[in-house]
């Protein structure tokens, strides 16, 4: 090191002690700082060696407890202390610059000892930029400090689905905010290999708010962007479509999830699909005949349809967007905008959670029997599940995003389950997930469950996620060598790049408050 010098361990100074190849031990000066996270690079011969820190430790030449011990004047001599750094080998890429590209490979040696370690420099990054994606979320972190490397998922992955898992104010919603604004970016360039699905219970990613802008700021590609809304205000802005269901959209399959049902009245809604054919049984279960017919050919009591009566009554009484089978249905828009490989964003602010679930899963059904027949010609599909251990938990009675999780991936349809707690996702169903954007989780319990479902080895990663930072993220996903530390970009930031760089843009137009 330029700076200063070991002098008990002459040249030792930023020099690799090795350990083993699965992991490498240098020592800095005791008043030099590593990050848990920062990447190393230990130059030996014609190979970089990569290594990423996961602990650092105060150590010494002395024996015992030399930092309470007077030696003279002094606690201790300062040529006599250093840093220990742990790091966990990465893998390597040859030193000549030149033959880098696609050359990266995991170490199965280790380095020369006493090899020169120092900070990796920016150049010594570029074999990654080979490695990344189409969908830009943010730039390589190296500890502390961002590169210019961009952090990029690849869009042939995310039909194996995504997780994305957070504390709550770590960042989610402005990293989904980012990824579906680089999806409509390859869309409007003709470059999209799936159509994105967004529901949206909090009303953030629309217009924004206070939350910051929402996608119909990002005015170059929006027509890419299919919107529909529950809220009058939002509908009449002409980017938006009011959302509406028709009654005949519904099987009685579908409102199991808004209820807890007895069995009695499990049995009569299984009743309907056998009596009552087509496409109307709404309308008709709710005429005198309809009831009946219930009790009749069903053997249904009849205190068991008026309360099943009620309950669907009042179902859409709750759920205005329900309209009567005559009306038009926004489900075949919705699904042809995924079909072309267009973000559909579904904003459904002030609506309850069982009328948010109710609807997810009645449009991933259909998304599921359109994508179940082959079809030449379409993009795959993305579903975006918030608060995803609702449905994906040991507990959930919906066991449509179950079905999707384990077999969606052979017919095209992938899901981005969204949660602070993957810890009540199961195990079999998360174990399913092939990239996953860790943003900070504080519960150990819920790190263990990510790390333990990683298709790439998370485990020595356990302190750099709890202190991970918002907007930091470790991201674990296919076609990329190891587990990347990113920065994600500012959705704000990002849009405001991307609408400098489009070609022919239009002038900004904010959306109406």
């Amino acid at each position: 090191m330029d700076r200063m010098v070991l002098k008990s361990m002459p040249g030792n100074a930023y020099r690799i002690l090795a350990k083993d190849v699965r992991s490498y031990e240098f020592v800095i000066p005791y008043d030099e700082k590593a990050d848990v996270g920062e990447i190393f690079t230990v130059e030996d011969r014609d190979m970089l060696f990569l290594a990423r820190v996961v602990n650092v430790q105060h150590d010494s030449n002395y024996d015992g407890r030399w930092d309470t011990s007077i030696r003279g004047t002094e606690l201790y001599d300062e040529e006599q202390i250093f840093n220990r750094v742990i790091a966990e080998p990465l893998g390597c890429i040859p030193r000549d610059r030149a033959r880098r590209k696609g050359a990266f490979r995991k170490a199965k040696t280790i380095p020369t000892k006493f090899s020169r370690v120092k900070r990796t420099e920016a150049e010594e990054f570029d074999f990654l930029k080979d490695t990344m994606g189409d969908i830009e979320v943010g730039v390589l972190r190296n500890g502390s400090m961002d590169t210019d490397v961009a952090v990029a998922l690849h869009s042939s992955a995310m039909d194996h689905h995504m997780g994305i898992f957070a504390t709550t104010g770590m960042g989610k919603s402005n990293f989904m905010k980012v990824f579906a604004a680089s999806c409509m970016k390859l869309a409007s360039e003709n470059r999209s290999e799936f159509g994105l699905l967004i529901v949206d219970p909090h009303g953030e990613y629309l217009r924004g708010g206070k939350a910051g802008k929402g996608l119909l700021h990002l005015t170059p590609y929006a027509s890419s962007l299919k919107c529909y809304s529950t809220e009058p205000r939002n509908y009449t802005l002409s980017e938006v479509s009011e959302l509406t269901i028709s009654r005949k959209d519904i099987l009685p399959d579908d409102i199991k999830v808004l209820h807890e049902w007895t069995g009695a009245q499990m049995d009569a809604l299984e009743s309907i699909e056998r009596i009552f054919e087509g496409e109307s049984w709404i309308d008709e279960i709710l005429d005198e005949k309809g009831r009946d017919m219930l009790t009749e050919k069903a053997k249904v009591s009849e205190k068991t349809v008026d309360v099943l009566i009620r309950k669907l009554e009042n179902i859409l009484s709750r759920n205005k967007y329900i309209k009567s089978s005559e009306k038009p249905s926004s489900i075949p828009g919705i699904i042809e905008g995924i079909k072309s490989g267009k973000v559909v964003l579904i904003d459904i602010p002030n609506l309850s959670e069982s009328s948010e679930l109710f609807l997810l899963s009645l449009i991933s059904r259909r998304i599921m029997e359109d994508y179940r027949n082959e079809e030449e010609g379409r993009k795959k599909c993305m579903i975006v599940i918030e608060e995803a251990q609702r449905v994906l938990g040991s507990e959930s009675r919906i066991a449509r995003f179950e079905e999707i999780a384990r077999e969606g991936r052979k017919f095209g349809v992938g899901l981005c389950a969204i949660t602070q707690q993957p810890k009540l996702i199961d195990r079999e169903l998360l174990s399913q997930f092939n990239t996953m954007v860790v943003m900070g989780l504080a519960d150990r319990n819920d790190r263990v469950r990510v790390e333990e479902s990683a298709k790439q080895d998370l485990s020595s990663l356990d302190v750099e996620i709890q202190t991970l930072e918002k907007g930091e993220a470790i991201i674990s996903t296919l076609n990329v060598p190891f587990p990347i530390p990113a920065r994600i970009h500012r959705y704000e930031d990002y849009i405001e790049r991307l609408r400098a760089s489009a070609p022919a843009r239009r002038s900004f137009r904010p959306t109406p408050d």
